[in-house]
C-alpha cells in the first residue's frame, strides 16, 4: 500500500469513487436491472481510470526517462499536469456515472 500513501489527496478521492463505481456496476450488469451494455461500457472507463489514476505518475517518469538523458527519479510532474490529469479523471468519473444512469433510463 505504499504507492496509495504515495498519491496526492485528489487522486485518492477520485481512485475511491472509481473503484466503487466498478463494484457497483458489476454488481447492477448480473443483478439484471437496467442494460447491461452501459453497465458493461461504465465498468470499462472506470478500470481505465482507476489505472491511469493509480500509474499517472510512474508514466510521466517513464516518458520524461525516454525523451531525456540522465533524469532522476525526483522528476515531479508540473502543476499544470497535474491540472490536465483531474480533469480528465474526473470527466471519466463523470462518463462513467452517466453510463449508470444511462442503463437504468435505457432499458
Amino acid at each position: 500500500m505504499k504507492w496509495f500513501k504515495e498519491l496526492k489527496t485528489g487522486q485518492k478521492i477520485l481512485l475511491i469513487i472509481n473503484v466503487v463505481l466498478a463494484v457497483a456496476l458489476f454488481v447492477l450488469l448480473f443483478s439484471g436491472a437496467g442494460n447491461m451494455d452501459f453497465f458493461a461500457i461504465g465498468i470499462l472507463i472506470s478500470f481505465i481510470n482507476c489505472f491511469s489514476i493509480a500509474f499517472a505518475k510512474v508514466g510521466f517518469q517513464f516518458g520524461i526517462a525516454i525523451n531525456t538523458e540522465n533524469a532522476g527519479d525526483d522528476v515531479e510532474p508540473s502543476g499544470f499536469k497535474y491540472m490536465d490529469w483531474y480533469i480528465n479523471w474526473t470527466f471519466s468519473t463523470l462518463v462513467v456515472i452517466g453510463m449508470a444512469i444511462c442503463g437504468f433510463v435505457f432499458k
